[in-house]
């Protein structure tokens, strides 16, 4: 059979390097998709991680945002108070009261857990290549 290999170089194949290149395929497929839904969960507890920060310091919070006469302005000093990231001060302008409530708290404290949770879980996928052939054996079974 003939097959591009690397994507660049034609060539004939018997079985067993058919086979040897599909999973070769299937692996990095993996590994490139773990270490998507790793950078999302990362980007997400980052954002997680300041409202938490604020909801642990919601008085002061309110304060320097009252304290700021425009956005901009409010953004940079919740950056240098609590020091967040830009990502972090605009999620926490972007909050709504709401948010402020008991039940919301503790729907980021847990999302922040899960999240945690899963990081650490595509990072050892990601640092185990056993775990990765393991993936791929499953998600062919099914």
């Amino acid at each position: 059979m003939m097959a591009l290999i690397d994507g660049i170089q034609p060539r004939v194949l018997g079985l067993q390097d058919i086979l040897s290149e599909h999973i070769k395929h299937r692996q990095n497929v993996v590994r490139r998709r773990t270490e998507f839904e790793l950078r999302k969960a990362r980007d997400r507890a980052h954002i997680l991680e300041g409202l938490k920060i604020a909801l642990d310091n919601i008085d002061e919070v309110i304060a320097t945002i009252r304290a700021s006469e425009t956005t901009e302005e409010a953004q940079i000093n919740l950056t240098k108070r609590f020091k967040l990231s830009d990502l972090q001060a605009k999620a926490i302008l972007a909050m709504q009261l709401r948010t402020l409530a008991g039940l919301e708290r503790k729907k980021i404290e847990d999302e922040l857990a899960e999240l945690m949770r899963l990081i650490s879980e595509l990072e050892a996928i990601l640092a185990d290549e056993k775990k990765i052939l393991k993936i791929i054996k499953t998600n062919s079974l099914s």
